[in-house]
């Protein structure tokens, strides 16, 4: 009987609790200056609806007879203009009192009229049917919502906090996002940096957890067929990666919480890094095979080493935002480029790839970049600036005219790297150089690094004046002198002709239309263009791209027959010997101690 009383108390217990929860909750919305709701009544449609309630009674940021109300046109991490306004229907406002004038006075802001009201509800419809890192999606099967494409902001409020909840449909379970959850499937939000910063993943998701370093970690993996993996082996080595990630920068761990939220369907592949979490999108055969499983660990190293350096050590255009122009830097080659080195240093530090594997890495980075004919074009610091408008816009052009910052920041990245083993005797890396500012920007003032801050850095940690490097080689086109720096790690490297005196047209051709066209080639310098339909070789009906080279020398000329624009043209196109190079390295396994202490801190052995 006394256990039955204990059990109806506890019980009793338990339901005053969530009643004063829920109370508590209810009264924290109410006095709230802002708040969200995001629910999707019907998924099949792929609309997510929103609902913003502003109580003016709670602030004094907002003096005018009106509110505007404006959706941001990128995401940070994606340095591309996406105008996700364009995805807004159905705005409406309203008061107690009734509907509220508003007018469109933007490409991205609803201006709401406020006529002395207090108390504004704005709805509206968000079309979400782009299963990106960077934008939304809603179908019967999941919610994936963004914050920058999904929410609104009022400008005078960015600071503010809101809370946000969620509503899911009525088939889906599960609410996956990195906030404080107050109630069920309700959270509290700092600001709308925050807001942004904290995809959500809704829907019957699989939830898996462990904790390392006093943090709790969650991977949120959807998935339309059952995925093959172990759950205790994959924690095991996500454990890896993110304690191997936590130890280049060392210290506290700077989150309470983190969570991944990993989408698996055919056709998609990336990731966007978040302040307390990171959405990663692979195959559902990521682990099929030992190969493909750690190049998805490896993308989950890029996003999770993120936390540190983009999120938290970054450059001052990287933050605070402003969500509705371009954000320049030159510094992406830092930030992106630096991050992809250390993916896989990372996965070396964590014995999930073995020295041979870290070479040949490093040695397909140079190769993309010495064969890249953009790479004498476009310095990696104007290629981190004109992000906004080449990278995410290629063309048929952007392999003769640019270079990526991921490439080739991770190139720079291992030659700094290399260059402070060497100065500092084995002593200190580029680890000590992120140190450094994550310790003199981020912890104390939560500022950005300039670029001559950055700079100033690796001059300090390498002992060593460093002007002729940027100067030249980041800020300029020279290539790099890298058996210079692979003798500061006791290593040596080989770049060479693939193909020796082989000949080359210098075209890419699909279904016998020309789709690129190679500078420095005799295809670019003598008149094939893009889009020419090529129909004979020497006189010969063409079929595939061996026919301009087959039984032919470097120096040798041919005729190359094509249609372009219904004219039939006729060339004579010398053939060059092929430029592309190929890249190896290896050890030198000295007994010097000195050169094996520099290779064991460059390995990591």
């Amino acid at each position: 009987m006394k256990s039955t009383n204990r059990a109806i108390l506890l019980l009793l217990l338990i339901l005053g609790f969530n009643s004063c929860t829920v109370a508590n909750v209810k009264r924290q919305m109410e006095n709230q200056v802002l708040s969200y709701e995001l629910s999707m009544p019907q998924p099949t449609t792929h609309y997510f609806e929103v609902k913003m309630k502003l109580d003016l009674n709670q602030t004094k940021e907002i003096s005018e007879n009106y509110v505007d109300f404006k959706m941001a046109a990128w995401t940070p991490g994606s340095y591309l203009i996406r105008e996700y306004a364009k995805n807004v229907e159905g705005f409406s406002a309203k008061s107690e009192n009734g509907a509220l004038e508003l007018q469109k006075v933007s490409k991205n802001t609803w201006r709401v009229f406020t006529k002395g009201n207090q108390h504004i509800e704005v709805n509206y419809r968000v079309y979400a049917y782009e299963l990106t890192v960077r934008t939304s999606h809603l179908d019967d099967s999941h919610g994936y919502a963004n914050g920058a494409c999904v929410f609104m902001f009022v400008p005078q409020l960015m600071k503010t906090k809101s809370i946000l909840k969620v509503i899911p449909h009525e088939t889906f379970e599960k609410v996956s996002v990195a906030l404080p959850e107050i109630a069920k499937n309700t959270f509290e939000v700092e600001d709308f940096d925050t807001l942004v910063d904290s995809p959500i993943e809704i829907g019957n998701q699989d939830i898996i957890e462990f904790e390392t370093m006093g943090v709790k970690h969650t991977i949120a993996n959807y998935s339309l067929q059952k995925l093959n993996y172990d759950k205790k082996e994959l924690v095991a080595d996500y454990k890896k990666v993110v304690e191997a990630s936590a130890s280049v920068i060392g210290g506290p761990h700077p989150c309470k919480n983190y969570l991944f939220i990993v989408h698996h369907l055919p056709g998609i592949g990336g990731g966007l890094e978040h302040l307390n979490s990171t959405t990663c999108q692979t195959s559902p055969q990521a682990y099929d095979s030992r190969d493909r499983y750690i190049g998805f660990l490896g993308l989950i190293a890029h996003e999770y080493f993120h936390l540190w350096n983009v999120k938290r050590l970054r450059p001052v255009a990287l933050g605070p935002f402003d969500y509705e122009n371009e954000n320049y830097t030159n510094m992406l080659w830092v930030s992106e480029g630096f991050t992809s080195f250390y993916q896989n240093d990372i996965l070396r530090r964590a014995g999930l790839i073995d020295e041979t594997k870290m070479f040949s890495q490093i040695a397909y980075g140079i190769a993309s970049i010495e064969n890249s004919f953009g790479n004498k074009v476009q310095s990696v610091t104007e290629s981190s600036w004109d992000a906004w408008i080449k990278y995410y816009r290629p063309n048929e052009n952007s392999n003769n005219s640019t270079v990526s910052y991921y490439t080739k920041g991770g190139v720079l990245a291992n030659v700094l790297n290399m260059i402070i083993i060497g100065e500092t005797k084995g002593e200190k890396s580029l680890d000590d150089v992120l140190r450094l500012l994550y310790k003199e920007k981020y912890l104390a003032s939560n500022v950005g690094f300039s670029d001559a801050e950055f700079k100033s850095a690796c001059e300090q940690i390498a002992g060593k004046d460093l002007s002729e490097l940027f100067e030249n080689k980041i800020y300029g086109t020279q290539t790099l002198d890298y058996a210079q720096y692979f003798n500061n790690v006791d290593a040596d490297i080989t770049i060479e002709p693939s193909t020796p005196n082989t000949p080359w047209v210098g075209i890419t051709v699909r279904n016998k239309i020309v789709t690129r066209v190679d500078r420095g080639s005799g295809a670019y310098d003598f008149g094939i263009n893009v889009n020419d339909e090529i129909l004979k070789v020497d006189g010969k009906t063409f079929y595939e791209i061996e026919d301009f080279t087959k039984n032919k020398e470097v120096g040798k000329t041919i005729k190359v027959e094509v249609k372009r624009s219904g004219v039939i043209k006729e060339y004579n196109i010398p053939l060059r010997e092929n430029p592309t190079q190929r890249v190896s390295i290896r050890s030198r396994k000295s007994d010097d101690p000195l050169a094996i202490k520099k290779y064991s801190k460059w390995m990591h052995l």
